[in-house]
């Protein structure tokens, strides 16, 4: 017969195995659910990288494809890697070397838009995103050769197309100083004529050539679309050479023309003859809308890389929704004008990679300017 204590013992050894099998099962099910959660992260891992490779391989397949250039540099601007493009244009053995030696090598220039120019004229647009701080960049290099050609192309036909219309326009605009002039000339033998008339008449004369010459020369400066020689030059003299070929007629019409010197002497690359033209047809511009008395200055404004040569007057100003029109070929506001002066000096401007603008507000005068790029210090 066993105790009563003995019995109490086994009682709590048989509680204790029951415990011990419901923890063993728990256990066990938890080590399942491990098992299961495992192969499910190691299913789901797999996908990853799979994904991954097929993500590696598509972008691989498309550096291969693109048409553009890309560079991948490091932090001390070597190059690690190219696509097939890259290596075709900057050739195999870059790779490892500084971006700075490999530019200057394959590229001849560095035009006033930015791009790269290889000494063969091909165009490129440079494009960079910075991948980290501590890894290094992404070059993007875009032929643009093409699209370059096709503006010129473009621009070639606008001027042609122009010059169809100017022909006719000319052909009238010609005939009044021409028929005056004639006149004029015709008169000068009367033998009645007094010496103050005969001045008079030579006085006429002289005007209807002087308009000519400038019809003449406003056609010949926007056929060739403004291009010309281009030397450094600095803007002191273009404003001086302006100023003195424009000092007869300032006189004439009684007005005030003025210089603000304030900015210095500057330099840029440009035609002189053109861009004294250009500045020549704003001042005259102002002097045709002003009757008497007209109040003209030129001051120069600079930024970081574009100097603005502008011409304020105090004149009536001109209507906002006609200010899109004024630098139009052939759009004028007076009777006797031809509409290509301010055409002129938009084309001047656009072939010296810079741009003509204008502010006005009706009633207190007109601001017009040719922003031009500066030349390097």
């Amino acid at each position: 017969m066993q105790s009563a204590e003995q019995q109490e013992r086994i009682k709590e050894l048989e509680e204790a195995f029951a415990l011990f099998n419901q923890t063993s099962e728990r256990l066990t099910e938890s080590y399942n659910a491990l098992q299961k959660r495992t192969a499910d992260l190691q299913d789901q891992l797999a996908q990853s990288d799979l994904e991954k490779k097929r993500m590696a391989d598509r972008l691989t397949r498309l550096l291969q494809l693109l048409p553009a250039s890309v560079v991948v540099l490091d932090r001390e601007n070597r190059i690690t890697e190219m696509n097939p493009s890259a290596e075709n244009l900057l050739g195999e053995d870059a790779k490892g070397r500084t971006w700075p030696v490999v530019q200057r090598n394959v590229f001849l220039e560095k035009n006033s838009a930015g791009e790269l120019v290889t000494h063969q004229g091909q165009v490129f647009q440079l494009a960079n995103t910075a991948l980290d701080q501590e890894v290094g960049r992404i070059l993007l290099l875009q032929d643009v050769t093409d699209a370059r050609r096709l503006q010129e192309h473009v621009s070639r036909h606008q001027r042609l197309t122009s010059m169809g219309e100017m022909a006719a326009s000319l052909a009238h605009q010609i005939r009044t100083p021409l028929s005056s002039a004639l006149l004029y000339v015709s008169q000068l033998n009367a033998a009645e004529l007094t010496q103050a008339q005969r001045e008079k008449f030579a006085l006429k004369v002289q005007s209807s050539l002087h308009h000519l010459e400038s019809l003449v020369q406003d056609m010949l400066q926007y056929a060739k679309g403004g291009k010309s020689s281009r030397k450094p030059l600095s803007v002191e003299e273009l404003v001086a050479l302006t100023m003195r070929n424009l000092e007869e007629r300032v006189n004439n019409a009684h007005a005030h023309l003025s210089y603000d010197h304030s900015a210095g002497d500057l330099q840029i690359n440009g035609d002189m003859d053109g861009l004294s033209t250009a500045l020549q047809n704003l001042v005259n511009n102002a002097l045709d809308h002003i009757p008497d008395q007209a109040l003209i200055r030129i001051s120069v404004k600079r930024s970081e890389a574009y100097i603005d040569i502008i011409v304020s007057d105090n004149g009536p100003g001109i209507e906002a929704e006609n200010l899109h029109k004024v630098f139009e070929p052939f759009y004028t506001s007076r009777a006797k004008g031809t509409g290509l002066g301010l055409a002129v000096v938009r084309a001047v401007a656009e072939a010296h990679h810079g741009e003509a603008w204008v502010k006005s507000i009706v009633g207190y005068g007109s601001q017009f300017g040719i922003r031009l790029p500066l030349e390097a210090e």
